[in-house]
Protein backbone atom coordinates (compact mmCIF):
# COMPACT_ATOMS: atom_id res chain seq x y z
CA UNK A 1 0.00 0.00 0.00
CA UNK A 2 2.93 2.16 1.01
CA UNK A 3 4.80 1.53 -2.39
CA UNK A 4 1.32 2.53 -4.24
CA UNK A 5 1.16 6.37 -2.06
CA UNK A 6 5.01 6.49 -3.30
CA UNK A 7 4.32 6.43 -6.82
CA UNK A 8 1.46 7.96 -7.24
CA UNK A 9 2.99 10.93 -5.24
CA UNK A 10 6.04 10.47 -7.15
CA UNK A 11 3.78 10.68 -10.77
CA UNK A 12 2.00 13.72 -8.65
CA UNK A 13 5.29 15.63 -8.56
CA UNK A 14 5.78 15.30 -12.24
CA UNK A 15 3.03 15.73 -13.43
CA UNK A 16 3.04 19.31 -11.48
CA UNK A 17 7.25 19.82 -12.91
CA UNK A 18 6.39 19.14 -16.42
CA UNK A 19 2.61 21.50 -16.49
CA UNK A 20 5.20 24.46 -15.01
CA UNK A 21 7.30 24.01 -18.06
CA UNK A 22 6.20 26.37 -20.70
CA UNK A 23 8.18 29.21 -22.70
CA UNK A 24 10.45 29.66 -19.26
CA UNK A 25 12.50 26.67 -20.60
CA UNK A 26 13.88 28.24 -23.85
CA UNK A 27 14.85 30.95 -22.22
CA UNK A 28 11.62 33.43 -23.49
CA UNK A 29 10.30 35.99 -21.52
CA UNK A 30 6.90 36.17 -21.92
CA UNK A 31 4.52 38.88 -20.64
CA UNK A 32 1.16 38.32 -20.18
CA UNK A 33 -2.44 40.33 -19.82
CA UNK A 34 -5.67 38.85 -18.36
CA UNK A 35 -9.16 39.13 -18.70
CA UNK A 36 -11.02 40.85 -15.75
CA UNK A 37 -12.08 37.71 -14.19
CA UNK A 38 -8.50 36.44 -13.90
CA UNK A 39 -8.57 33.95 -17.24
CA UNK A 40 -5.24 34.86 -19.91
CA UNK A 41 -6.00 37.36 -22.15
CA UNK A 42 -2.65 37.31 -24.07
CA UNK A 43 0.57 37.18 -24.34
CA UNK A 44 3.56 38.10 -25.87
CA UNK A 45 6.18 35.68 -25.77
CA UNK A 46 9.52 37.91 -26.53
CA UNK A 47 12.50 37.11 -29.39
CA UNK A 48 15.08 39.31 -27.19
CA UNK A 49 15.42 41.87 -24.42
CA UNK A 50 13.72 44.77 -26.34
CA UNK A 51 10.10 43.80 -25.59
CA UNK A 52 9.49 44.63 -28.91
CA UNK A 53 9.55 41.59 -31.21
CA UNK A 54 8.46 38.35 -30.78
CA UNK A 55 4.90 35.95 -31.35
CA UNK A 56 1.64 37.66 -29.63
CA UNK A 57 -1.18 35.06 -28.92
CA UNK A 58 -4.26 36.17 -27.79
CA UNK A 59 -7.09 34.24 -25.74
CA UNK A 60 -10.94 34.49 -25.81
CA UNK A 61 -13.17 33.94 -22.49
CA UNK A 62 -12.71 30.06 -22.84
CA UNK A 63 -9.03 29.80 -22.68
CA UNK A 64 -8.87 29.07 -26.18
CA UNK A 65 -6.52 30.74 -28.82
CA UNK A 66 -7.73 33.76 -30.88
CA UNK A 67 -5.42 34.69 -32.97
CA UNK A 68 -1.35 34.75 -33.00
CA UNK A 69 1.17 36.96 -35.05
CA UNK A 70 4.61 37.94 -35.62
CA UNK A 71 5.07 41.15 -34.14
CA UNK A 72 8.88 43.12 -35.08
CA UNK A 73 9.38 47.13 -33.48
CA UNK A 74 6.06 46.52 -32.13
CA UNK A 75 3.86 46.04 -35.24
CA UNK A 76 2.62 43.47 -36.70
CA UNK A 77 5.04 41.75 -39.53
CA UNK A 78 3.71 38.22 -40.86
CA UNK A 79 1.07 36.34 -41.35
CA UNK A 80 -2.01 37.04 -38.80
CA UNK A 81 -3.93 33.56 -38.14
CA UNK A 82 -7.48 34.12 -36.08
CA UNK A 83 -8.68 31.09 -35.57
CA UNK A 84 -12.49 29.69 -34.70
CA UNK A 85 -13.09 28.26 -31.10
CA UNK A 86 -12.29 24.91 -32.26
CA UNK A 87 -8.37 25.91 -33.30
CA UNK A 88 -9.19 25.93 -37.10
CA UNK A 89 -8.24 29.29 -39.16
CA UNK A 90 -10.74 31.08 -40.13
CA UNK A 91 -8.39 34.17 -41.54
CA UNK A 92 -5.09 34.70 -42.69
CA UNK A 93 -3.64 38.09 -43.14
CA UNK A 94 -0.42 39.10 -43.91
CA UNK A 95 1.54 42.29 -42.64
CA UNK A 96 4.71 44.02 -43.69
CA UNK A 97 5.81 46.98 -40.89
CA UNK A 98 2.00 47.10 -39.41
CA UNK A 99 0.38 47.27 -42.73
CA UNK A 100 -1.49 44.49 -44.77
CA UNK A 101 0.27 43.49 -47.60
CA UNK A 102 -0.57 40.43 -49.56
CA UNK A 103 -2.51 37.73 -50.08
CA UNK A 104 -5.71 37.85 -47.14
CA UNK A 105 -7.96 34.54 -46.72
CA UNK A 106 -10.72 33.40 -44.73
CA UNK A 107 -11.68 29.86 -44.73
CA UNK A 108 -14.73 27.73 -44.62
CA UNK A 109 -14.32 25.26 -41.30
CA UNK A 110 -12.87 22.36 -43.59
CA UNK A 111 -9.93 24.73 -44.46
CA UNK A 112 -11.35 25.49 -47.99
CA UNK A 113 -11.20 29.24 -49.28
CA UNK A 114 -14.19 30.87 -48.44
CA UNK A 115 -12.56 34.82 -49.72
CA UNK A 116 -9.27 35.84 -50.90
CA UNK A 117 -8.41 39.07 -51.57
CA UNK A 118 -5.11 41.18 -52.42
CA UNK A 119 -3.62 44.47 -50.25
CA UNK A 120 -0.74 46.81 -51.55
CA UNK A 121 0.02 48.81 -48.49
CA UNK A 122 -3.09 48.60 -46.48
CA UNK A 123 -5.21 49.19 -49.47
CA UNK A 124 -7.28 46.59 -51.65
CA UNK A 125 -5.27 46.15 -54.82
CA UNK A 126 -6.11 43.86 -57.67
CA UNK A 127 -9.09 41.22 -57.80
CA UNK A 128 -10.93 39.26 -54.63
CA UNK A 129 -12.63 36.29 -54.85
CA UNK A 130 -15.11 34.24 -53.00
CA UNK A 131 -15.63 30.75 -53.47
CA UNK A 132 -18.77 28.42 -53.13
CA UNK A 133 -18.09 24.89 -51.12
CA UNK A 134 -17.41 23.11 -53.96
CA UNK A 135 -14.22 25.14 -54.48
CA UNK A 136 -15.82 27.43 -57.68
CA UNK A 137 -15.69 30.68 -57.97
CA UNK A 138 -18.70 32.81 -56.72
CA UNK A 139 -17.92 36.22 -56.92
CA UNK A 140 -14.96 38.47 -58.03
CA UNK A 141 -14.29 41.91 -57.69
CA UNK A 142 -11.28 44.42 -58.79
CA UNK A 143 -10.40 46.71 -56.34
CA UNK A 144 -8.11 49.86 -57.49
CA UNK A 145 -7.02 52.19 -54.26
CA UNK A 146 -9.07 50.39 -51.79
CA UNK A 147 -12.20 51.19 -53.89
CA UNK A 148 -14.08 48.44 -55.67
CA UNK A 149 -14.27 49.36 -59.71
CA UNK A 150 -16.07 46.57 -60.55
Amino acid sequence: MSKRITLVCIMGVLLILTACGGPDISDKKVKKEYFTGGQLKSEFIMDDDSGKNGILKRYGYNGKVTSTVQINNRVKNGMETLYDPEGRSLRKVPYINGRIHGNAKEFYPNGDVFRSWMYDKGDKEGMAYSYNKNGTVHSKLLFKNDKAVR
